[in-house]
């Protein structure tokens, strides 16, 4: 049978014969209509490796569903071909495939390498950050598994679903978060990451480009799918690009055991005054702690720099051995390095003062900048020195925030009084309703744990507070308040601190 080439089909005629590999597939669901099936959807490849979005309209995806699987070759004939118009397309291609009942569909049952057995568009950071909130195009990525959290079931207006969050390094260097929802928070296996050596090299397709606190992040749609370390040239020039011997550390995300997210009230029966921070004794089965604190930065130390020269994988500092960079966590010399925050704070509260250490996801939160950036900027003016604090860190001397703190048995065994900030909850305070103070902390925290309560917006609307302003993430017709994206728990060897004060 003579086939034709994906390149060759036309608005034309509808007689088309074509043989194709079958991509992706996925179901099309109206969330604002008790998740109706809207149509049954697919991406088609030829051998010429040219891509196509396919789509079987409600009324008969059940009756060729059955004919149809993921990876397998497929001769196509008696199809409709129109115009690709509208938002959320998959793949770049000015036409679209729509079956009727006439299409025919016939397995293929031989082999045929010429046909890709996958095939993406991968978006750089650039394009990323040119389709933010333009619904146009889906986004395809590819980068180095990072972070990664547990699976959170959340409420929103129609049913409960589950929701997680990932962290890819891609291949400028630049970091990007992707939340993902429902079914495919599944298609990463936890213990596949766990007790597999990285890198986990991973590929998310089908993602809409939003912006949360500053950053570009990506959400998950019905035709997402994730794909770890597939066997294609993409994966392999990353690869190249590291040492394939040695072991990614993966970070996860509020760690179960921590932080019970979804209980609201934990959170305020772990705010602690700096005083009761210092108070609180270790024992066997409280290793590792979180609790809120409310405080005010008074200074900063800068006797040991406010960054630190980090290896991108895993977040370890550097050393310089015989003239050469040298990470000891990944026992080899990093491909690459780039300046990490690490800034100690002196902060104070009405019952005393402590130190704090602020690392890159809690520091870029209130100096709006990256230590990278900074970094750049003060090469730029003068001779870069980390013992020169810039202005951009010396603006947060006075600010008052609330601080997530992660205690380990360096804090409660030991007594070292340097706290690690795990995360910054809310910015800048206000000191305008001191009367109302408890109360607008409450709900604050409240709703930041249950992530859609909607008692702070009601808050900041008739106060016009000057609280964090919360994000909407839309899912279909769906939208739900959504936290930030959890900061990674990092710690450093040898970090300056303080013996515990003596009980009188």
């Amino acid at each position: 049978m003579e086939y034709i080439t994906l390149k060759q089909i036309s608005k034309d005629k509808d007689n088309f014969n074509v043989k194709v590999r079958v991509l992706r597939m996925w179901d099309a669901i109206n969330i604002a209509n008790n998740h109706d099936l809207i149509s049954l959807d697919m991406i088609l490849v030829d051998k010429e490796g040219s891509l196509i979005h396919a789509s079987i309209r409600k009324n008969l995806a059940q009756s060729y569903r059955p004919q149809l699987n993921e990876g397998s070759i497929y001769t196509i004939t008696n199809f409709l071909v129109e115009e690709n118009k509208g938002n959320y397309r998959p793949i770049h291609n000015k036409f679209k495939i729509f079956f009727n009942s006439k299409t025919s569909v016939s397995k293929f049952s031989g082999f045929d390498l010429s046909i890709p057995q996958s095939q993406f568009e991968f978006a750089d950071y650039g394009t990323i950050a040119s389709r933010c909130y333009d619904t146009t195009y889906l986004t395809d990525v590819i980068g180095i598994l990072d972070y990664i959290g547990a699976i959170d079931e959340i409420k929103t207006r129609s049913h409960p679903t589950k929701m997680r969050n990932i962290q890819l390094l891609l291949e400028e260097n630049k970091s990007v978060q992707t939340t993902l929802w429902g079914n495919t928070t599944q298609q990463i296996d936890d213990d596949f990451y766990k007790t597999n050596k990285g890198p986990f090299i991973v590929i998310v397709t089908s993602t809409i480009v939003k912006t949360f606190r500053g950053d570009y992040q990506l959400s998950s749609t019905f035709a997402t799918k994730l794909y770890v370390n597939l066997d294609i040239p993409e994966v392999a020039k990353i690869r190249n690009r590291l040492n394939s011997t040695m072991d990614i550390y993966i970070k996860e995300i509020l760690p179960k055991g921590l932080l019970k997210v979804q209980d609201g009230e934990l959170a305020l029966h772990n705010k602690k005054t700096i005083a009761e921070i210092k108070d609180l004794e270790w024992n066997s089965e409280t290793k590792d702690l979180l609790v809120t604190c409310n405080a005010n930065i008074i200074n900063i130390y800068n006797k040991y720099g406010w960054y630190y020269v980090a290896c991108l994988i895993c977040k370890t500092k550097v050393k310089q051995v015989e003239g050469v960079l040298w990470c000891e966590r990944c026992k080899n010399e990093p491909k690459f390095a780039v300046p990490s925050y690490r800034i100690q704070v002196q902060v104070q509260d009405e019952t005393d003062s402590a130190t704090f250490t602020l690392f890159d996801k809690g520091a870029e939160k209130i100096i709006s900048k990256t230590a990278k950036e900074l970094a750049e900027m003060q090469e730029e003016t003068l001779k870069l020195d980390e013992n020169i604090l810039p202005k951009e860190i010396q603006k947060i001397i006075g600010n008052e925030y609330l601080f997530q703190l992660h205690l380990d048995e360096y804090n409660l065994k030991y007594g070292k009084e340097n706290y690690t900030v795990s995360k910054i909850l809310e910015t800048e305070i206000s000191h305008e309703h001191n009367g109302s103070r408890e109360v607008e902390e409450y709900q604050a925290i409240k709703a930041y744990l249950l992530r859609f309560d909607t008692m702070e917006e009601n808050v900041r609307k008739s106060r016009k507070d000057k609280y964090t302003s919360s994000q909407k993430i839309e899912i279909g017709e769906t939208s739900v308040e959504r936290p930030e994206f959890a900061a990674p728990i990092t710690t450093e060897d040898g970090r300056p601190g303080h013996k515990r004060r003596k009980k009188n």
